[in-house]
């Protein structure tokens, strides 16, 4: 394992990249479902109650607890309601995790290197994002829509209010939500922080004020939301990004 985490980062409104050298990092689980490919020879992983392991690439599902211990790896992470071409290869699969071979990956996974444009991985038809296929589902997303721009405004919708909007009672509209997404209404709503925390992190915000902008009541509530979900703290993460910019 690296001493320090050395990464790439891009992002887009459903899917993120992190490209780099592993660095410390404790077990942990997020909502985010997670693609980890090694981009030189393999990465050394445990993940759900399995012990240590090697892999080209390592799918795992949402809430999946795991740890990486060796590689320099390409992670894309997405957004829990995210549906794509790649969040189906971990689809059947009952623990929630899978390691993968080379020839389990679509062709351009595996030609990734250091070198590789990671916008435009992220801009390409493989991590285009399907539209909902269903009016349920039309009609969830509609909800997520409305969460996502009051987060943004500075607020933080409740149950009952979107529960009204969906036309549900509040506990049959807690139950829907899950349904629907696999994950509780507040992570869900933790998740969005989390995600408008480290956009205003990356535009040059202090912490504290980003913290403050993303609805976390303080920057501690922050910090331990981020190495909760990523296992390592916003700092390692900025860190890293700003050695990789001055590079």
């Amino acid at each position: 394992m690296e001493k320090d985490w050395k990464l790439d980062i891009v992002f887009s409104d459903s899917v993120a990249i992190f490209r780099g050298h592993v660095g410390p990092n404790k077990p942990h689980s997020h909502w985010a479902s997670q693609l980890t490919i090694a981009l030189d020879g393999e990465l050394e992983f445990e993940a759900g109650d399995a012990g240590r392991r090697h892999a080209r690439a390592l799918f795992l599902s949402s809430n999946v607890k795991h740890q990486l211990y060796s590689g320099y790896v390409c992670s894309i992470y997405f957004d829990p309601l995210a549906r794509s071409s790649l969040t189906a290869l971990g689809e059947g699969r009952d623990a929630g995790w899978a390691a993968l071979t080379a020839a389990e990956l679509p062709a351009p996974l595996r030609q990734l290197s250091a070198d590789s444009d990671l916008r435009a991985l992220l801009e390409s038809d493989l991590l285009t994002v399907t539209p909902p296929d269903t009016a349920e589902e039309g009609r969830f997303r509609d909800i997520v829509n409305v969460i996502t721009a009051q987060l943004r405004a500075g607020n933080d919708p409740d149950r009952e209010v979107l529960a009204a909007q969906a036309r549900l009672s509040p506990s049959r509209f807690s139950h829907w939500f899950v349904e629907q997404s696999g994950i509780p209404l507040r992570s869900y709503k933790k998740w969005l922080k989390l995600r408008m925390a480290m956009d205003a992190l990356l535009d040059g915000v202090n912490p504290m004020e980003a913290a403050m902008q993303a609805g976390f009541s303080d920057l501690p509530h922050m910090s331990r939301a981020f190495a909760e979900s990523f296992g390592l703290t916003y700092m390692d993460a900025l860190h890293a990004l700003q050695q990789a910019q001055h590079q």
